[in-house]
């Protein structure tokens, strides 16, 4: 048996019609079970994504969608492109209705297997990401942990210093977090925490005893990455103001 001659026979078991003639036919009890008819629906619908892998969308056709789609004023996305295609009701424009590609594929693929080729060429959709320029963060040209190493920041006020960031407390609660982040938690408590003005006075204060990033990162609880971007981007917006 086939792919599609197995649709069609779980379409009609699901719609509960003869598969030969189209027919309505009593529905037995198992088939009125939610459970059965959702399970059966599920399998349609793993069937046709898995069936989908032999249609395809050409390049050409995407491309003459975006271009459809840029004349009309839209920044064409994956998502928007695979609503078009669809015929997706979320789309209230009626001038997309009138597109060759609108609706074309509903019926023949699924939105979620539409949306995976279409990912597939989402550069040609969506155009290449920009370069990102250092520009982006100046900051990163702040040399401060780079050269003259220092450290006064004796034990004392290294403990001074992480008893009150520990004292900010968390404004992300770590059980609500995804799991990812709750084990980068287990050895560095802020992890993925945002800085508040608190805790950047607090990195001001502790960068006046030393520029051990290291160190640094022990005290505020944070990776030494995230304690020299922030560091930099402090001294740098200083330097601005000065400035």
């Amino acid at each position: 048996m086939t792919t599609s001659e197995l649709l069609t026979l779980l379409d009609a078991l699901h719609n509960a019609t003869n598969p030969l003639t189209g027919e309505a036919v009593a529905a037995t009890s198992c088939l009125n079970d939610t459970a059965v008819r959702s399970g059966i629906n599920q399998l349609i619908r793993t069937l046709r994504d898995e069936d989908a892998v032999a249609t395809t969308i050409s390049e050409a056709e995407i491309t003459t969608s975006c271009a459809s789609l840029r004349e009309l004023g839209y920044a064409p996305t994956v998502s928007q492109l695979a609503k078009v295609f669809i015929g997706s009701r979320s789309i209230v424009d009626p001038r997309l209705r009138g597109l060759a590609s609108y609706r074309k594929y509903r019926g023949v693929l699924t939105r979620r297997a539409i949306a995976e080729l279409l990912s597939l060429h989402r550069e040609l959709i969506e155009g290449p990401k920009p370069a990102r320029s250092r520009q982006d963060k100046p900051w990163r040209t702040v040399d401060f942990f780079d050269t003259d190493g220092f450290d006064k920041l004796s034990e004392a006020k290294a403990t001074e210093l992480y008893r009150e960031v520990e004292a900010l407390g968390l404004r992300k609660v770590t059980a609500k977090l995804p799991d990812y982040m709750v084990r980068a938690r287990t050895h560095l408590p802020r992890s993925f925490e945002p800085w508040t003005q608190e805790e950047r006075a607090l990195l001001i204060e502790a960068m006046c005893y030393t520029n051990d990033g290291e160190k640094l990162a022990s005290v505020f609880g944070r990776s030494e990455s995230a304690i020299r971007q922030e560091g930099k981007r402090l001294i740098w917006n200083s330097q601005q103001r000065v400035a």
